[in-house]
């Protein structure tokens, strides 16, 4: 479950908070977040446990044009107008079933050729930008709890806190705060140090 008892204790012992009402206000926020970002999750191709699978930019656009492109554009060629003809059941119109009105068939083809095609160029324009969905869904998430705890704990400042060489990672309220959640919402343990260092430089 997301943010069990468990985890909300431990949250407030990280964020020193007491306050029942409180707690229960950021539970219901974090839920809500992590409730919308397992969806996207569940539907991205990403590295993230619980994606569908996981698969580059550049394997998901060439996949467009090999499946979905491609064929597309060959079968709207294939049902014209001029090529009705082919389809004809002369002289066995009984035997066969008549080839109905193309028109419909037509439309949807045309409107999925043209989703395809937007989404490839779109794929083709994150790979010029070198994105990665596995990356920019994790600064989306980050961004998001970041944003999440400065409004029910604007006292607490982003922060890389300090070294721990017993632990090997660095330790504080901020940073421990994050990685909890982050961790409850996409189930990867991760340092987030990159993250953070952009949030002390940048507030999302």
């Amino acid at each position: 479950m997301l943010f069990d008892d468990s985890a909300m204790g431990e949250l407030a012992a990280i964020l020193g908070i007491k306050d029942d009402a409180m707690l229960s206000a950021f539970r219901a926020d974090l839920i809500d977040l992590g409730v919308h970002f397992r969806a996207v999750i569940a539907t991205l191709p990403c590295d993230l446990p619980g994606a569908p699978f996981n698969l580059s930019l550049t394997k998901r656009a060439d996949w467009l044009e090999t499946n979905v492109i491609s064929p597309s554009e060959r079968l709207l060629c294939a049902i014209a107008d001029e090529m009705r003809p082919m389809f004809s059941t002369w002289p066995y119109p009984l035997s066969v079933s008549e080839f109905q009105d193309h028109a419909s068939l037509i439309d949807e083809l045309d409107a999925l050729l043209s989703r395809a095609v937007n989404l490839r160029d779109s794929l083709r324009g994150q790979q010029a930008d070198d994105a990665g969905h596995s990356q920019e869904l994790r600064a989306e998430v980050f961004a998001a709890v970041a944003r999440l705890l400065r409004k029910h704990r604007p006292d607490i400042k982003p922060s890389r806190g300090v070294y721990d060489p017993d632990l090997r990672r660095r330790v504080g309220v901020y940073v421990d705060a994050m990685r909890l959640i982050f961790h409850k919402i996409t189930g990867v343990e991760e340092n987030l140090d990159r993250l953070i260092r952009g949030e002390i430089s940048f507030p999302s």
